[in-house]
């Protein structure tokens, strides 16, 4: 099967091509043209009405699918009826590829469980109807004795494609305070200040096993050949420690100081996307804007909020910061790059996975997902209003 777009302005890797077209074959781009001569042969014509074309984006980090779960603390949904409404709502905002991030710490807030990443892991396993792919982000808090030990039974197992190590305990990262960790659990989850404080405890008594954790952990992890990330970096001291260890990727460091060092030692510096849509942190940390001015941030995530991925890049494109190849690699190429899958994946190239999607402007000049394709199959149309 060929299925031809035509009339459609391309975002490549490294220019925008407008009256261009497309020609997929099966599930790869077999040819790509920048003049308005098309291929004659073809069972299936797309006409784009000169809207973009670009890479389906692809999310490294998103944990919205806890919140789907349990909306409120201690109430909970079914996974399957969560996936299913993930899947919807990732197709929509142009998501081709995610990466659940799931996390391995005791229950510390709400789902971060063991038992919530393997019911996932359940939930994905044997599904070919979803729009999307869904791939599992396991995130190991490093204070968690029960998630240490989990997530080094489940390395072997290839449960998950993205390892990310965090540590939340108060005093660095993202609590610089003891306070501002109570205040944080307080306002996310029913626990009373005396859990807290119970927790605070826990997290002080497993601090000295928290180098041999990441020694292991990163150990297996390279073994399996599985991309490493870490969270939160907040100094170039603790930066330095990481690519010995076969780390890739920091993902939202919280001073400029730790984006600049990860980024000169070849570390991708991964940015939450509704940082750069709301021109702040929602923690008082590093900008995104700002790292990504000063050029050392390199990839863009959804975080918790994924419709910001394509907002975020038709943001830094419109504001003059980036033109908008740069911006969508940020979503797309960088990504899959990160985590080794930039040879199939990731832009628009002949012989890459035809993963991708049609984005026309409102007149709010709000850009909107009006075709989805993955694997070279047309997933989604929008309905557009008469």
């Amino acid at each position: 099967m060929q299925t031809l777009i035509y009339n459609a302005t391309l975002v490549l890797p490294d220019h925008v091509v407008e009256g261009g077209w497309l020609l997929i074959e099966n599930e790869r781009i077999l040819a790509l043209g920048e003049s308005a001569t098309c291929p004659a042969h073809r069972e299936r014509t797309i006409d784009a009405g000169a809207n973009f074309l670009l890479p389906g984006l692809i999310d490294l980090h998103c944990d919205a699918i806890e919140k789907l779960v349990e909306p409120r603390p201690k109430v909970h949904f079914d996974v399957q009826m969560a996936l299913e409404e993930a899947d919807w709502r990732l197709a929509g905002a142009g998501v081709t590829t995610e990466f659940h991030a799931i996390s391995l710490d005791d229950n510390e807030f709400g789902t971060r469980s063991d038992s919530f990443m393997h019911d996932l892991s359940q939930a994905l396993r044997g599904r070919t109807d979803l729009l999307v792919r869904h791939k599992i982000h396991a995130r190991l808090e490093l204070s968690s004795q029960r998630g240490g030990h989990i997530i080094a039974q489940m390395i072997p197992q290839r449960e998950f494609e993205l390892i990310s190590l965090m540590d939340h305990s108060p005093g660095q990262g993202q609590y610089p305070t003891e306070d501002s960790f109570r205040e944080y659990v307080a306002r996310t989850t029913s626990r009373s200040y005396a859990e807290i404080d119970e927790l605070l405890e826990k997290k002080r008594r497993q601090t000295v096993e928290i180098p041999r954790r990441i020694e292991r952990v990163t150990r297996l992890a390279r073994e399996a050949g599985l991309a490493i990330a870490t969270h939160d970096d907040d100094s170039a001291a603790r930066v330095e420690q990481w690519p010995a260890l076969g780390i890739t990727m920091s993902e939202f460091p919280t001073t400029m100081e730790a984006a600049r060092r990860a980024h000169e030692l070849g570390l991708a510096v991964c940015m939450g996307a509704p940082n750069v849509v709301r021109g702040k942190s929602s923690g008082g940390n590093l900008s995104a804007l700002a790292a990504i001015q000063a050029g050392v941030a390199d990839v863009l995530c959804s975080d918790y909020y994924p419709a910001a991925m394509l907002m975020a890049a038709f943001i830094l494109a419109k504001q003059g910061i980036l033109a908008l190849p740069q911006a969508v690699r940020m979503v797309s190429l960088n990504a899959a790059q990160a985590v080794g899958l930039g040879d199939a994946y990731g832009s628009l190239e002949v012989g890459k996975v035809a993963d991708m999607i049609l984005v026309e402007l409102s007149r709010q000049e709000l850009p909107r997902v009006q075709r989805l394709f993955v694997g070279g199959c047309e997933r989604i149309e929008r309905l557009k209003a008469t």
